[in-house]
């Protein structure tokens, strides 16, 4: 009967952990970002956690997209007209971050910002 109850618990123990898991790897947020020429829209502000950037790009000039911060630094490949990417961070609370497009002089003409997560 110990037998039992004590594989019971270890299959609910397992099964609890697997959930948590699971629910960790679904609560990512994603935010869009939209490149144009001289100018990055991010569709909501990125809060603490893991975080999915999908990049497109909406202009006629190749793009990339750099995210800097909390001791990081993440980058895109270069985009083509119409085309897209993503990359995937983990941000920390209170951490600024900081975007910009690295293509020539795109970064100095507007193509960059800045953020909080909270």
């Amino acid at each position: 009967m110990k037998l039992i109850l004590l594989s019971l618990v270890t299959t609910l123990v397992a099964a609890v952990s697997l959930a948590a898991v699971a629910q960790s790897a679904t609560t990512a947020q994603t935010v869009r970002v939209t490149e144009v020429s001289y100018s990055i829209r991010l569709s909501a502000k990125p809060k603490p956690g893991v975080v999915k950037f999908v990049i497109r790009n909406a202009g006629d000039d190749g793009h990339d997209f750099w995210l800097k911060g909390g001791g990081k630094t993440w980058k895109t490949r270069v985009i083509g007209e119409a085309g897209s990417a993503s990359l995937t961070a983990t941000l920390k609370k209170g951490v600024k971050y900081s975007y910009w497009c690295a293509v020539g002089s795109h970064r100095s003409k507007g193509m960059s910002g800045s953020f909080v997560a909270r």
